[in-house]
């Protein structure tokens, strides 16, 4: 949803769901990337492993997660977000939608910051996909 979102944006963005891939890619950051890491925990030895090796090449890391966690102390910047949930026996579900709701803010935060000469270029994205749809009924 993130890529999907902050794509948009003009802005060269690449989502990763393997853990080797977020590895590679996280040795190949440097100052000036931003890589985005998000979990309801924070506890994962592997995101906290990637968020180190990130950290350790230059890239800012942004941490969606418990502000209390192991992976909240590696990031270089922490969105907290806590939930009552119970991820050790349930899936998580409002994690979930907290981090997706966190998501939609950080992007409408981006979107008023390119102030309003922005606003063309989101137009444009969205026009391109008219011809896409069949007309409504």
């Amino acid at each position: 949803d993130a890529q999907h979102k902050f794509f948009r944006f003009n802005i060269p963005v690449m989502s990763y769901d393997d853990a080797l891939m977020q590895r590679m890619v996280a040795a190949g950051a440097n100052v000036g990337d931003v890589i985005v890491l998000i979990s309801y925990t924070g506890r994962t030895r592997e995101t906290v492993d990637i968020a180190q090796l990130a950290r350790a090449n230059g890239a800012t890391v942004i941490g969606i997660t418990n502000p209390d966690s192991p992976l909240a102390a590696v990031c270089s910047v922490v969105v907290g977000v806590t939930a009552p949930e119970d991820t050790e026996v349930y899936m998580p579900m409002s994690s979930r939608i907290i981090h997706l709701t966190v998501i939609d803010i950080l992007a409408t935060g981006v979107t008023l910051k390119r102030g309003a000469d922005f606003l063309g270029h989101l137009k444009k994205i969205k026009e391109s996909l008219k011809p896409t749809r069949l007309p409504s009924e």
